[in-house]
């Protein structure tokens, strides 16, 4: 019994550090992740965080600010909800790309692809959202 016992307890334990391994893993950069929200750059978008709503705060940000030579020097990052995530300088590109191509004033909601880690996000694309929330 007492075998049977502490293979029963090995077994649990070998899953808890799995399962919080894999946990922990999937926060700090290993799974892909979409994420939909206002495009923004990094000074603004740091004054948007400190609002109630810094999504919809975020949404009036406009375009020309955005890439006036100051902000778009800070980077770029997406607000969703009351997180922003500051892109890498892949992402800082695709962010520049995308703003040279869309015809929106404000408002910049889109979806992000990448590997988070932390507050940070290693972009592989970034795409125009629907309109709406």
């Amino acid at each position: 019994m007492r075998p049977f016992l502490i293979a029963a307890v090995a077994a649990c334990v070998f899953g808890l550090v799995a399962a919080c391994s894999s946990t922990a893993a999937n926060n700090n950069g290993t799974a892909q992740q979409a994420t939909t929200g206002i495009l923004i750059d990094q000074a603004c978008g740091a004054k948007m965080m400190a609002k109630d709503d810094p999504e919809t705060a975020a949404a009036a940000h406009t375009k020309a600010c955005a890439t006036a030579d100051a902000c778009a020097a800070s980077g770029y990052a997406v607000i969703s909800g009351k997180e922003m995530l500051k892109f890498d300088d892949t992402g800082n590109q695709l962010a520049k790309d995308f703003l040279a191509k869309t015809d929106k004033t404000d408002d910049l909601r889109v979806t992000v692809q990448g590997t988070r880690n932390g507050d940070q996000i290693a972009v592989t694309s970034l795409t125009a959202a629907s309109d709406s929330k």
